[in-house]
């Protein structure tokens, strides 16, 4: 509140009093000057004076509004419950801060209706009490308001219905796990079933042929030989097919574990070969050959025995007759090199990045009989004892380069 009895100015570097009458101008230049509307009425509520910039609020002119009742600055509906607040406010008035917490529209003179706070204090002159309001025009910050609530709202939308996708993206994958664990589960089914119902009759086969063999007649041994041999041979091929199956299945359910032990590398690719000698076509040859006097690593056999079979037996099947397969193998700086070679159709350039896929077969080799398994599998079993493979290929040779530790750790 402004002192009438005091008020210090610095000027000139003299402290210096106001006049009353100074007090008096420089009030009335300060409520003129105001950024904001202001109003003084009396307890009826008429308005006794207000400031230029609560006239350009409302669209009056100066002399439109002194004398007036200050429900004529508010909407039609809202006059009667003003008139309510009022008269509760002259019975017990109390300093009332901007903003506080009531909703509050104006009405211009022109009929518009708009958002506005007000503030309002009270004060005594004579005895007399005096209400002053502060007005404030609250249009552009409403409509900010209302634009980020506007924002919020279409976030929200999005953000739910983003969580609906995913939630009905989430069921969806759910469902096809579901399916997916299902078809896993007949497949395990199928394979287990094909290995027993196969196995049976292919065992069966097996002791025919062989009891064939012990007992045909001397007369007809060349020619039953001829046809043992080929029983032999598609026997040991379907056999294969279902020990592909069967490994695969058993990977893929972790029940593969790797049990190291000692090999001579050179004993097992011969026994390997001999068994292989039976797959082989007419003036086809499989050749050997170790460099170097170490030959014993710490591998698992059976999966060691797995990879070179798989190798020798693609590189027969993929070969035309009388040509040459080549199995070489060396132990070097710790690790076990394993080299086959041949002189087959080759592999397709435009194929080879797939060559390791599961159930992948060569665009070049659908005449040919096979599952697609058997370098899948090759691949698999490398993993498993921390070895690698490459090829090379061209039309008429094909090389697939092995290595593994010489020493696997159990």
């Amino acid at each position: 509140m402004v002192s009438t009895n005091y008020l210090a100015a610095m000027a000139d570097g003299v402290d210096r009093p106001f006049k009353p009458e100074d007090v008096t101008r420089i009030c009335e230049m300060l409520f003129t000057a105001a950024a904001e509307g202001l109003v003084v009425v009396d307890a009826a509520g008429m308005i006794l004076m207000h400031n230029p910039r609560l006239n350009a609020m409302f669209g009056y002119e100066p002399d439109e509004l002194v004398g007036k009742g200050i429900e004529m600055l508010l909407p039609d509906a809202a006059r009667s419950r003003h008139e309510e607040h009022r008269a509760a406010y002259n019975h017990k008035p109390v300093q009332r801060p901007m903003g506080g917490g009531l909703d509050l529209s104006g009405k211009r003179k022109d009929g518009t209706v708009f958002p506005l706070e007000v503030s309002l204090n009270h004060f005594v002159v004579d005895g007399v009490r005096y209400v002053m309001g502060l007005v404030t025009d609250i249009t552009l910050r409403r409509k900010a308001e209302l634009e980020l609530q506007r924002t919020n709202q279409e976030l929200e939308q999005r953000v739910e219905q983003r969580t609906t996708q995913l939630r009905e993206a989430e069921r969806s994958v759910r469902e096809a796990l579901e399916k997916e664990r299902e078809l896993h589960s007949l497949k395990s089914r199928f394979v287990a079933m094909a290995s027993h119902e196969f196995r049976t009759p292919l065992s069966t086969i097996m002791s025919s042929v062989d009891l064939i063999a012990r007992y045909s007649d001397a007369a007809q041994d060349e020619r039953v030989e001829k046809h043992v041999m080929r029983i032999r041979g598609k026997v040991r091929e379907m056999t294969a097919m279902l020990n592909e199956f069967l490994s695969l299945e058993r990977i893929e359910q972790g029940l593969v574990v790797c049990q190291p032990v000692e090999i001579d590398v050179v004993h097992l690719c011969i026994e390997l070969i001999e068994e292989l000698r039976a797959l082989t076509k007419s003036g086809q040859t499989i050749n050997f050959d170790h460099l170097g006097d170490e030959r014993v690593v710490t591998l698992d056999r059976q999966m060691l025995s797995n990879v070179i079979t798989n190798l020798v037996t693609n590189a027969v099947k993929y070969s035309p007759e009388g040509k040459r397969i080549t199995l070489h193998t060396t132990i070097v700086n710790g690790h076990l090199r394993i080299i086959t070679s041949d002189e087959g159709i080759g592999i397709p350039a435009e194929d080879q990045h797939h060559l390791f896929e599961l159930f992948f077969r060569g665009s070049n080799a659908t005449t040919i009989q096979g599952t697609g398994l058997g370098l899948n599998l090759v691949k698999r079993y490398l993993d498993i004892m921390n070895g690698t493979i490459d090829f090379t290929s061209r039309p008429g040779h094909t090389v697939f380069n092995v290595e593994l530790p010489q020493n696997l750790s159990t």
